[in-house]
């Protein structure tokens, strides 16, 4: 299989939260051309499990103009593993702690123009400790049962693909 070439790249722009930037490239049919690149940090998303019921986030999302259902996500710091970047966030955006941690491996969310993965877990066995968002994030709890769930993919209520994504490989290993 071939493979993009990466010719040369600059950053074309850069906040605390995201970077962009726009590469030379040689696709791999050979032709040249340029690539736009989203950079965030690496991230994590929690999938919340307290006893029968899932616990996600809303929270109003710019690019959607909407509130969004969604498992708890966020960018690690720099040093900060996949494990710990995700027991963070869902302490600071949900206000709760877990016992219990699964990996469910990593998923892109648009492979063709955001780079890296994002690590999914499973938390459960939690307690609530009290939360703590930064600044400008707006979030409130939403609990549903796994026919809640299914029923709110089904209708388009529950429409984030990661969160999807995380719920069906939860869902395929029970």
């Amino acid at each position: 299989m071939s493979t993009y070439q990466r010719l040369r790249h600059r950053e074309i722009y850069r906040n605390p939260w995201i970077a962009a930037e726009l590469h030379e490239i040689l696709h791999p049919t050979g032709v040249a051309g340029e690539h736009l690149l989203v950079v965030p940090p690496r991230a994590s998303g929690v999938l919340v499990r307290d006893g029968a019921a899932y616990v996600f986030t809303t929270q109003p999302r710019f690019a959607a103009g909407c509130d969004v259902i969604e498992i708890v996500k966020g960018g690690a710091d720099p040093d900060e593993s996949a494990l710990a970047c995700a027991q963070r966030e869902l302490r600071e955006e949900l206000g709760y702690v877990a016992a219990s941690w699964q990996s469910l491996g990593e998923l892109w969310e648009i492979p063709s123009i955001v780079s890296p993965a994002v690590a999914l877990f499973v938390a459960s066995e939690v307690t609530r400790v009290g939360n703590n968002p930064e600044a400008n994030e707006s979030i409130s709890e939403v609990r549903m049962t796994r026919a809640q769930v299914i029923s709110a993919m089904r209708d388009g209520t529950l429409n984030d693909a990661i969160t999807i994504a995380a719920f069906a490989r939860v869902a395929l290993l029970e």
